[in-house]
């Protein structure tokens, strides 16, 4: 049993790809990783339990949907949600340095060779980002490679900091990377996030 997240959520792990998900919500659609990502945020470093489903539909009920289909959701998007339920959130420029001294977590849009991916930036620590991704479950990427993919935009939730300083970089969750690094360092991941996630690039509106 393991016991993670803002609730004490616990859960048997009976295989890897159980393991690889225990925090993370797995998107469901090629174009809802923005969702999937929120729910990531919101459900396990805050403790709101929001579905993708549900957050799926606020923002596709409440956004442009034709531009939603074609490129997905945008950080635009995400603020607008989470205002209509009152929490507040903005997108900062910051360093990885900056991450890993604040401590919050936060998602970020990464571009793999192309294509644009929403993920959660989970942890920060000996030069590796924990990322919560949800097209593949949980992953570490050298900081160097993400600050490359990276377009250098933390989305993060203003009120509530404690919450997500507490959550951020937990063991537990690098206990589950450290079982499988070798199959988790930056492959699969490719392929299938490619498989997912074929919108274009679009941009960061905020």
């Amino acid at each position: 049993m393991l016991s993670l997240a803002a609730g004490d959520y616990s859960l048997p792990v009976k295989s890897m790809a159980e393991r690889r998900y225990l925090t993370i919500v797995r998107q469901r659609y090629d174009f809802s990783c923005g969702s999937a990502a929120l729910a990531t945020l919101l459900r396990f470093h805050y403790g709101d339990l929001q579905s993708e489903q549900t957050i799926f539909l606020g923002m596709w009920k409440a956004g442009d949907r034709e531009r939603i289909k074609r490129f997905g959701f945008s950080l635009l998007d995400m603020k607008r949600y989470l205002e209509a339920r009152g929490i507040r959130a903005d997108g900062y420029v910051v360093t990885l340095a900056a991450i890993e001294a604040t401590g919050i977590p936060g998602i970020a849009l990464i571009d793999m060779k192309g294509y644009k991916h929403f993920v959660v930036v989970k942890g920060l620590a000996n030069g590796q980002v924990l990322v919560g991704d949800p097209s593949v479950g949980i992953r570490l990427i050298p900081a160097g490679t993400f600050r490359s993919m990276w377009n250098g935009i933390l989305f993060a939730l203003s009120d509530a900091n404690e919450l997500g300083k507490a959550s951020f970089g937990r063991e537990q969750e690098w206990a589950l990377v450290a079982r499988s690094r070798a199959t988790m360092l930056m492959e699969p991941a490719s392929l299938q996030a490619l498989a997912l996630t074929r919108a274009p690039p679009y941009p960061v509106e905020m």
